[in-house]
């Protein structure tokens, strides 16, 4: 019974089944990073979610935070920002929600199904009513990447709850199926666009990449692939991104944004066979390491930037706040060493809803309940 559960510890399952759309024919199972619940039959045995879900968002309108007149998209306009934040904030509630009960399962192991069963209920509610179906510009699809990268990785965390309580999931698997399918001409499609080979590709990368592992879609992880092979080898020796830098003042908070998905693609291919890490002469550490020095000291990337740098988010405590570098777990899972040098930037467990989670229990599992 926990072997069909669980399939093992380091594997996706993936259930057939009927419902909203055919499952694609190259479907099958590939490997995660990181342990899944590892305790499911003992659980509290709540199938059901105490908690109110969020109503699902069908169509979506999205445009710049920038001031038009700014080449370097470094300057914020306030009402273009007051704007997209209120437009967008039902979807991130969305987001927030299904990763955050998603953690809640795998933080304590397979004990919190009711957690679990929010997550499931939610995917299934905004799958079934065909959300995010109506796209409006290019802004919006590059934002919405995000929140299916998200919602695929809350999703691969509750599999083993879905098996345990038998639930269909066959429309959830064809809604992250469709999201992913739409995604990739938006890059592929469009043209020579910066943003098709800087940080919007390799979110782009990591929204169809996590969504081929939690539906077993190999042939997602090629795009992915090749996303996250036009960001890692576009690092310099410095270890600098040319078109992050390209954002003049904010280029350190770009870098740290860009090198999330990159890193989060990384662990993702690496475990499916992708020679991920070593790219580009490594590429992903160079990057990694230019990123994380210039939280404290910006004086490189000042000096290739030409610019001084807008501060960083801050906790109470002065730490860098926690959703910037959310992926640091993921990888000083493949560097442990980097630990030593890096461990003081950051209190754990750290959470982003663009990455599914708390990301610290996903691969540190000493710190589950």
């Amino acid at each position: 019974m926990f072997e069909k559960m669980c399939c093992a510890l380091l594997t996706v399952c993936v259930l057939g089944g009927s419902g909203v759309g055919a499952r694609p024919a190259n479907a099958g199972t590939l490997a995660i990073p990181f342990q899944l619940a590892r305790d499911t039959p003992n659980n509290n045995g709540k199938i059901e979610c105490g908690q109110a879900i969020p109503d699902p968002v069908i169509s979506l309108s999205l445009s710049s935070i920038y001031d038009d007149e700014d080449e370097s998209h470094s300057t914020i306009d306030p009402q273009n920002k007051a704007r997209y934040d209120k437009t967008i904030g039902q979807t991130r509630q969305f987001s927030t929600f299904v990763t955050k009960n998603a953690s809640n399962y795998t933080e304590t192991d397979g004990n919190r199904l009711d957690a679990a069963a929010c997550t499931l209920h939610t995917l299934d509610a905004w799958a079934r009513a065909n959300a995010l179906s109506d796209l409006k510009s290019r802004q919006t699809y590059l934002s919405v990447t995000r929140i299916i990268a998200g919602a695929a990785l809350a999703y691969v965390q509750v599999k083993p709850a879905a098996q345990l309580m038998d639930y269909d999931t066959s429309a959830i698997e064809a809604w992250l199926n469709g999201l992913a399918e739409r995604m990739i001409p938006i890059y592929t499609q469009s043209g020579e666009r910066p943003s098709n080979r800087a940080n919007h590709r390799y979110w782009g990368g990591l929204a169809v990449t996590a969504v081929g592992v939690a539906i077993g879609r190999k042939d997602f992880l090629d795009f992915g692939f090749e996303s996250y092979k036009l960001g890692v080898c576009q690092v310099t020796t410095d270890g600098a991104l040319p078109l992050e830098l390209a954002r003049r003042k904010k280029a350190r908070d770009y870098h740290l944004h860009a090198t999330g998905p990159l890193v989060m693609m990384a662990s993702l291919l690496q475990v499916n066979g992708f020679d991920a890490f070593s790219q580009c002469d490594n590429g992903l550490q160079r990057l990694v390491h230019f990123s994380l020095r210039s939280i404290n000291d910006p004086s490189l990337i000042e000096t290739l930037s030409a610019a001084k740098q807008v501060p960083l988010p801050r906790d109470e405590d002065g730490l860098i706040r926690g959703d910037r570098i959310a992926w640091l777990d993921a990888y000083l899972a493949e560097y442990p060493g980097d630990r030593a040098e890096y461990g003081s930037l950051f209190k754990e467990p750290l959470f982003s809803s663009n990455l599914g989670g708390r990301i610290s229990i996903f691969y540190n599992t000493a710190l589950r309940d």
